[in-house]
């Protein structure tokens, strides 16, 4: 295969990826300027094509060109946890955020501000190293991410509930705050109650 011909083969794959992973326009172009520094596909080397395909890959965009190859656990993952848990946690983290932003939490909903937090999460947690995109969270480093967003938004939720004089659910036995799902629950009824009041 010619330079060119593979080229535009990557050009095209990059393009089926975009719309397999429904990226919007900005979303897009700020994926290619973090691989390769440029703002278009056509402008790309072989290689950097290359590195935005491996980024959409690891976002979850599986091309179906190739025949899949079996993918091999990495080490890092304990037996008893294995592969399917990375991905659900990290599911779960941008699951959490998008709620966060419908909350008014957040003034940034997207990929591109929940990979910032990942990246100064990650910082404190792996010697000083950010991880620069939530779909390349380890297992060990997705956990603690989870759990950190899961106490920021739910601090945010009991000091909603508690300044608009609501009840913040309590967990019976420790006689302190419910756990997370609970207080979502609190929070999401006082909402709707508010948008019907």
């Amino acid at each position: 295969m010619t330079a060119s011909s593979e080229r535009t083969r990557l050009i095209r794959l990059v393009q089926v990826g975009r719309r397999s992973l429904g990226l919007d326009e900005e979303t897009y172009r700020e994926l290619l300027v973090q691989q390769s520094g440029k703002r278009s596909a056509a402008d790309l080397t072989l290689q950097q094509l290359d590195k935005v395909l491996v980024a959409m890959k690891a976002a979850g965009f599986k091309p179906t060109v190739k025949r899949p190859v079996k993918e091999t656990v990495s080490k890092r993952l304990s037996p008893a946890r294995g592969a399917p848990v990375k991905t659900a946690e990290i599911g779960v983290i941008r699951a959490i955020w998008i709620t966060m932003h419908r909350h008014g939490l957040l003034r940034d909903g997207s990929e591109t501000a929940l990979n910032h937090y990942v990246e100064r999460q990650t910082v404190r947690l792996n010697k000083g190293v950010g991880v620069a995109e939530v779909a390349w969270l380890s297992e060990v480093l997705a956990y603690p991410v989870l759990e950190s967003l899961k106490n920021w938004h739910k601090r945010w939720m009991v000091e909603a509930l508690q300044a608009a004089k609501r009840t913040v659910p309590i967990n019976e036995k420790t006689g302190r705050v419910a756990g997370y799902q609970a207080v979502v629950a609190a929070f999401e009824q006082m909402q709707a109650e508010v948008q019907h009041g």
